[in-house]
């Protein structure tokens, strides 16, 4: 039996894959705005409404990238991408290789990856940095909008990051693979 034969009777797998949620979405199950990811197959709906902070943060770093990235990358904002056939995130904010497409990126081909949190900070950090890690994102973001900092992880591997460091507002933070991108909060406009 299809996804489709099941959904007609009511019935919704355990677990979907990525061309599967994609199918759907063809298929007009999910609406293109419908706001989840879609982690080990199972699906985790997001918030549809963003706080303040989260807002104001979000379009001070789009701000400042877009003027400074070289003109071989693209930034993009809340793309969806595809860490595995089961994996497919939304990150706030992301940079790769001008000329990918969204649904062909993983996370090595990734050159920046932003999420801008308030109150999705433990999410961040305990579910998505292991899961960016583990699919080769070399440079992850949390930017903590509240707090105006920056958590800074490189060196993924298989369990982690072995490189995770935060910087204060007044602290200037350079993108590993992007050396044009210096980002210091308590300048964003």
């Amino acid at each position: 039996m299809t996804v489709f034969q099941n959904i007609r009777k009511g019935i919704m797998p355990a677990r979907l894959t990525v061309d599967q949620v994609y199918d759907l979405t063809a298929a007009g199950v999910f609406a293109e705005n419908d706001r989840f990811e879609l982690i080990e197959g199972e699906i985790v709906p997001m918030a549809a409404a963003k706080a303040d902070w989260h807002s104001i943060m979000a379009s001070r770093l789009i701000r400042a990238l877009v003027p400074v990235l070289r003109e071989d990358a693209r930034l993009f904002v809340e793309a969806s991408v595809t860490l595995a056939n089961d994996i497919l995130v939304e990150p706030d904010l992301a940079v790769w290789p001008k000329g990918g497409l969204p649904r062909a990126m993983r996370g090595p081909d990734l050159l920046l990856l932003i999420e801008v949190s308030d109150s999705s900070l433990g999410y961040d950090l305990r579910v998505k940095a292991p899961l960016y890690a583990c699919h080769g994102v070399r440079d992850y973001w949390v930017v903590d909008a509240v707090r105006q900092t920056i958590r800074v992880h490189r060196a993924p591997g298989a369990t982690g990051y072995a490189g995770v460091e935060e910087y204060e507002a007044h602290d200037t933070v350079t993108a590993l693979l992007l050396p044009e991108v210096a980002i210091r909060l308590d300048t964003l406009d």
